[in-house]
């Protein structure tokens, strides 16, 4: 399951990474990429601490491409440091052969979870892992894959595949 954490993060890091301040220190390659978005309009509200991109979203940071309907990203007063990024509407994170979707995915830049859900699936060649609900936990490395009410998850692993 480990490849799920590194399929899922990069997703995450690309969108506040387009939020973060000038001095800000950088973490990670990819944090040191640029990072390009567009969309049918983008709201910013200071007193919601927010900014909101509608329709057709489209963020790319080097090979990972995020779509959806809308992204949201969530910062704390003063420094815009961010709280949280959601993404909803037909999510889809893409990287490589690596694709994440569903309806909606969170990330808490805090705790270090990732929450994708709404008929969230995960797939890397032909291995994959489905459920309605997919957290995973960054810093401790695991993951929760959990089923809809009345159904179960679902892994495929092809031995000898694609899997890290």
């Amino acid at each position: 399951m480990r490849w799920l954490i590194y399929m899922i993060f990069p997703l995450f890091l690309i969108v506040p990474a387009a939020f973060a301040e000038e001095e800000a220190v950088v973490e990670t390659a990819l944090e040191e990429q640029p990072v390009t978005v567009s969309a049918d309009r983008l709201e910013a509200d200071d007193t919601a601490h927010t900014v909101t991109f509608h329709g057709n979203v489209v963020v790319r940071q080097a090979d990972i491409t995020l779509y959806a309907a809308e992204v949201t990203v969530f910062y704390y007063g003063g420094e815009r440091e961010i709280e949280r990024t959601e993404a909803q509407g037909d999510v889809r994170v893409v990287q490589g052969d690596r694709i994440a979707t569903g309806e909606r995915a969170h990330f808490y830049n805090d705790e270090k979870r990732i929450v994708l859900s709404g008929a969230a699936q995960v797939r890397q060649g032909e291995d994959l892992v489905s459920g309605e609900e997919i957290t995973v936990y960054l810093n401790e490395e695991r993951s929760i894959v959990k089923g809809e009410e009345g159904s179960r998850v679902k892994a495929i692993f092809r031995p000898g595949g694609t899997t890290p």
